[in-house]
């Protein structure tokens, strides 16, 4: 994996585990271009199965895709079958919701 996708850095966690969690340089190429980077501290970007869909990438079936932010800095991802719990341990963070 490169260190930078579009207008976007990976950290080298970002790169190690998105490898080992099947999220390649092609799923961030076709997401990363509807996430708006902010100023804020955190933000999580949830990317719906719906979504996923309709923009014809393959990713683990109902499962969203959860991006971890600092600015254009991605930290993390992972698969998520239910996203919910971010509401009750990201209190900080700022949320935008991909979806079809």
């Amino acid at each position: 994996m490169c260190k930078q996708i579009l207008n976007f850095y990976l950290t080298e966690h970002a790169m190690y585990r998105g490898w080992d969690r099947s999220i390649d340089n092609q799923i961030l190429y076709k997401v990363l271009p509807f996430v708006n980077a902010v100023e804020e501290d955190k933000k999580l970007v949830v990317v719906t199965p719906s979504f996923l869909a309709s923009k014809k990438i393959s990713g683990k079936a109902g499962h969203c895709l959860v991006l971890v932010l600092k600015q254009k800095l991605i930290k993390t991802g992972y698969w998520c079958k239910d996203p919910n719990y971010l509401f009750n341990t990201e209190k900080q963070a700022s949320f935008q919701w991909l979806y079809m």
